[in-house]
């Protein structure tokens, strides 16, 4: 756990801040130096992709948010806005996790599943336990919450603060609330089933 947590603070904080103000003092425009900054991320999806030639839902929307990026950065050129679009992502993603409450599968089982060392026995345990099932469905609600309050922050930093500022914020924010909704995953997931040495890392 703590490699990943480094890891994380590596490629999703430090090395995007650090490539996104390295590029502006380069010549680089606000708006395309932070879509530069986010092929860190892609870089190292595609270093995991060539180990493991597997795509996770995860890593795919690491790949959806690089390609807006570029795409708003080319029409736009609104460094805000290419900000913005992120949380834009995020929200859509909020809804359709809220949505998937109403389905056989809500959205954290779909997640836990695609990670877990053995879906064959997360498939045999969803079927057969219905505690397994609910405690999915309230972590469900928790990252709709969470992610929503994410949003809204972000955006009103963005708007209410110096670009350079925003950027930094915004850069630390995103880890930092997907690592507390993880954490928290992890231990309700582990205290409520017993599977506190056996839950996958969802990072």
């Amino acid at each position: 756990m703590t490699a990943n947590v480094l890891r994380t603070v590596l490629l999703d904080i430090l090395l995007p801040i650090a490539a996104y103000f390295g590029l502006v003092s380069c010549g680089l425009t606000p708006a395309w130096a932070l879509a530069a900054s986010a092929g860190v991320a892609v870089v190292a999806l595609g270093a995991r992709w060539i180990r493991s030639r597997e795509l996770s839902t995860l890593g795919l929307l690491v790949l959806v948010r690089f390609v807006l990026g570029l795409v708003v950065a080319l029409l736009t050129g609104d460094a805000r806005f290419v900000l913005v679009k992120d949380y834009l992502v995020t929200f859509v993603i909020a809804l359709a996790a809220l949505s998937t409450l109403g389905l056989d599968r809500p959205f954290i089982a779909r997640i836990r599943r695609d990670l877990s060392p053995d879906p064959a026995r997360f498939d045999e345990r969803w079927g057969r336990d219905p505690e397994f099932r609910r405690t999915h469905r309230r972590l469900t609600g928790l990252w709709v919450v969470g992610l929503i309050g994410e949003v809204a922050v972000a955006v009103a930093v963005i708007y209410t603060t110096p670009l350079a500022v925003a950027v930094v914020v915004t850069g630390v924010l995103t880890p930092v609330v997907l690592l507390s909704l993880i954490a928290v995953t992890q231990v309700r997931a582990g205290r409520a089933h017993g599977e506190a040495s056996s839950t996958p890392h969802l990072s």
